[in-house]
């Protein structure tokens, strides 16, 4: 049987012949798939190193996965792992001293253009294979955009709650975006398609609106909806309903944007304007 090349379709070959449920149990799936290759993937282990999260390394012949063992959400440590396997699938042959993963790597932010454009396939991979399209679909089918949805997709594919957002805004029909800031102050954004086609966007280095949640930790969250915001916060002329996850280890918020009005203002629709950031990461 040929092999995939793409990270889709490595995700997808991967999920059919996979015979064991959710969540995805990536080191067992990493160590035996990769078996069949004689540079197969010899370790999975922790490397307490302060500047990756994430790496796939050469051992001779062969590879290792490394992950830092600081990373305490295990949804976060399993997106990880699929990262580095992504890699390794995808672009070992591409780039054989391997792949340090860090921060901004993760984030997005690479300034080498091929080096972030692998990120993001790895991202990709990452995220099809713990949460393949056709069973997320399923989760999320007919219901609102909740903590209680957002908390039953991250325990179903053991994903962090950003992995699990950002997959809900690239399902979802509905306007809404996932805005991610450091010290009060936009990073970057991630929108559905619909925010696309009506023009949404937030630009990096801008400041939260000072009455968004994300702006306002002690706001507690009135119930599992989250907070609604009048026209003026997020939005110049409709409500948006936020859901705002807060990370203090990394000094960052995740806020979950649903708009309310899903029709423009001016009745038609802008041109898809297409992301100066390209993927996130993302997670916390």
């Amino acid at each position: 049987m040929k092999e995939p090349t793409t990270p889709r379709g490595w995700a997808a070959f991967l999920g059919k012949i996979w015979p064991h449920g959710f969540p995805i149990d990536v080191k067992t799936m990493a160590m035996e798939y990769s078996a069949r290759f004689p540079d197969s993937i010899l370790a999975i282990k922790e490397a307490e190193v302060e500047n990756f999260e994430g790496a796939l390394c050469p051992v001779r012949d062969k590879w290792a996965i490394l992950y830092n063992p600081g990373i305490t959400s295990p949804g976060r440590v399993n997106f990880t792992l699929a990262h580095e396997l992504g890699h390794y699938l995808v672009h070992r042959h591409k780039s054989p001293g391997g792949f340090e993963c860090g921060e901004q790597q993760l984030a997005g932010l690479d300034r080498n253009a091929a080096r972030k454009a692998m990120e993001q396939e790895a991202d990709e991979f990452a995220s099809h294979i713990l949460m393949p399209t056709h069973d997320f679909d399923r989760q999320i089918r007919r219901a609102d955009f909740t903590f209680d949805l957002l908390e039953n997709c991250v325990s179903r594919y053991d994903v962090s709650r950003t992995a699990a957002a950002l997959k809900w805004v690239d399902r979802t029909s509905e306007c809404a975006a996932v805005v991610a800031a450091t010290n009060g102050f936009v990073l970057w954004n991630w929108r559905s398609k619909r925010a696309r086609q009506r023009g949404i966007w937030f630009d990096r280095g801008s400041e939260l609106p000072s009455d968004s949640w994300a702006a306002s930790p002690a706001v507690v969250s009135p119930d599992t909806y989250g907070v609604r915001h009048d026209e003026g916060v997020w939005h110049d002329q409709e409500a948006v309903r936020e859901l705002a996850v807060f990370a203090p280890r990394h000094e960052m918020t995740i806020s979950v944007l649903v708009y309310e009005n899903d029709e423009p203002k001016d009745g038609f629709e802008n041109e898809i304007v297409s992301d100066s950031f390209d993927r996130f990461t993302k997670r916390n």
